[in-house]
């Protein structure tokens, strides 16, 4: 197991407010994001874990969401195909998400190919690519990566042709998976929307699809995902766990997910974020 050792981030401000209001804020957080931990929650609204603990108890016997493993998810039906907007999955766990991408770029050669999968904690690792200045061939479905890799001169950069998916960066469709039988590369970055029991999944097909097609390109497949990811199975499965090559995520996932990883026999990576 690998960790990165950083300094220990600073406790919250706390900022008391009425029980009804912490509340209602959220709802509303969940609302927009669908899940969520209780550190996230505590990282927007800056308020204890303890008292959070108790809200979302609250919420649950209320029946507004349903208590998952260190958070909560919002409850409807719809929560299978529930998707955050861009935007709010941006806001979720920065500081994780980047440790995660500064892991990942780190286990990178000069020269290698690498398959950047759309997604917010692979931006990161496509930021922290530029910033180690290996130079890499880099091939990806989503504009933004595309141009932070494209920052940097040492890197060549291609585009998956394909159609964007409304209110995002992501290219996907039928042209990209057939362009993606025409490549072989070193190593795939992909994400997940959730990964359960070992079984990763994503909430829409064509997202999914997407994600299989690539991974038949790469020799060397590896998940970056925070913890919040282990989170309930959503509509449409991916792959297994025991399909891919290494899974990089940080300590506050669930030591029940980590170890059914490690017991796969596939290599898993561990930042410190806490």
């Amino acid at each position: 197991m690998t960790e990165v050792l950083l300094p220990e981030a600073a406790e919250p401000e706390i900022i008391h407010l009425l029980p009804i209001q912490r509340r209602q804020r959220i709802a509303d957080f969940l609302n927009q994001h669908g899940a969520v931990t209780l550190q996230q929650l505590a990282d927007s609204l800056r308020v204890s874990i303890s008292t959070l603990r108790r809200d979302l108890d609250a919420l649950a016997a209320d029946g507004v969401v349903e208590r998952t493993h260190g958070g909560a998810i919002l409850k409807h039906q719809q929560y299978s195909t529930f998707e955050p907007a861009f935007n709010a999955a941006v806001e979720l766990s920065p500081r994780e998400k980047f440790l995660i991408g500064q892991a990942a770029a780190e286990s990178l050669l000069p020269g290698q190919s690498v398959i950047f999968d759309s997604g917010s904690t692979v931006l990161e690792a496509a930021k922290a690519v530029v910033n180690r200045k290996i130079g890499i061939v880099a091939v990806t479905n989503d504009i933004e990566i595309a141009q932070v890799l494209n920052s940097s001169p040492l890197n060549q950069v291609y585009v998956f042709g394909g159609h964007l998916r409304p209110g995002s960066n992501t290219l996907v469709g039928e042209q990209l998976q057939n362009a993606a039988k025409t490549i072989c590369a070193d190593v795939l970055f992909f994400g997940a929307h959730a990964v359960t029991d070992n079984v990763i999944s994503e909430t829409s097909p064509e997202v999914a699809a997407v994600k299989r097609a690539l991974m038949k390109s790469a020799n060397s497949c590896r998940l970056l995902v925070d913890s919040s990811k282990f989170r309930p199975r959503v509509f449409m499965t991916v792959c297994n766990v025991a399909d891919i090559a290494e899974v990089i995520t940080d300590d506050g996932a669930p030591s029940e997910e980590l170890e059914r990883i490690r017991s796969a026999g596939v290599k898993l990576s561990v930042v410190k974020a806490g």
